[in-house]
């Protein structure tokens, strides 16, 4: 994840493929989960569900290695998430072409995914679903490691907002939990808490965006939306 506030996924992505371990584990930890999330949709029920693990280190090593997928892109006018999408397809079509060849798994008469462009194909909504979950992780956590630097009150929001979504209390069990009579200032620490998670989630969907020029609210509601019911 990028960590830096002039860092994008592209500046951490050179920096893997030049061989920096620390960025590596980074692009591993930012970029996994919606890998995994294709695969495992793609091939569920399916022979191929067993060699999810690799097909990620495969699209890994695609992006990484030398002549690989970065040499070959525009930062400038490239959607970062759309192209590591097709970097996952076309791996989880290249195992899929090996398996047929084997005789492990019998080929397939549908259209190729591949041949679909991004938001044609029905498993980029699971891509794109588990890409917001991560981002929205690395908002909570950005959040939280400031909070902690900020001191107690700044801790005592975070833990309001917590409170407040992920175990869905009211604002005045929140007081009670915190043992505070004014359940006024709870609310109004609770709104400045939404605030701050607010500055981090967009600095995050903006170094995500790859420096593309994005309407960053506009890609903040889309989070939202993906992760709706």
């Amino acid at each position: 994840m990028p960590g830096q506030p002039n860092e994008t996924c592209w500046t951490v992505l050179r920096a893997a493929s030049a061989g920096d371990a620390a960025a590596r584990s980074t692009f591993a930890r930012s970029y996994a989960e919606p890998i995994r999330a294709y695969l495992a949709n793609r091939w569920r029920g399916r022979s191929l569900s067993a060699e999810v693990d690799d097909a990620i280190q495969d699209s890994f090593l695609e992006c990484l290695k030398p002549g690989g997928v970065l040499e070959r892109a525009d930062p400038d006018r490239g959607d970062f998430r759309a192209l590591l999408f097709g970097v996952v397809r076309n791996v989880a079509r290249r195992y899929e072409e090996r398996a047929v060849h084997a005789g492990r798994l019998a080929p397939d008469t549908s259209v190729h995914v591949e041949e679909l462009p991004y938001t044609a194909d029905p498993l980029s909504r699971v891509f794109d679903r588990a890409w917001a979950r991560s981002l929205l992780r690395e908002a909570v956590l950005r959040h939280e490691q400031a909070a902690d630097a900020a001191g107690p009150e700044a801790r005592r929001r975070f833990r309001i907002l917590g409170l407040r979504h992920d175990e869905g209390l009211p604002v005045r069990d929140i007081a009670a939990a915190l043992g505070e009579a004014d359940t006024a200032r709870v609310h109004n620490d609770y709104r400045r808490a939404r605030r701050e998670f607010a500055i981090h989630l967009r600095a995050v969907v903006a170094a995500h965006a790859g420096g593309r020029a994005v309407d960053v609210d506009a890609e903040c509601r889309q989070l939202t939306e993906l992760l709706g019911p």
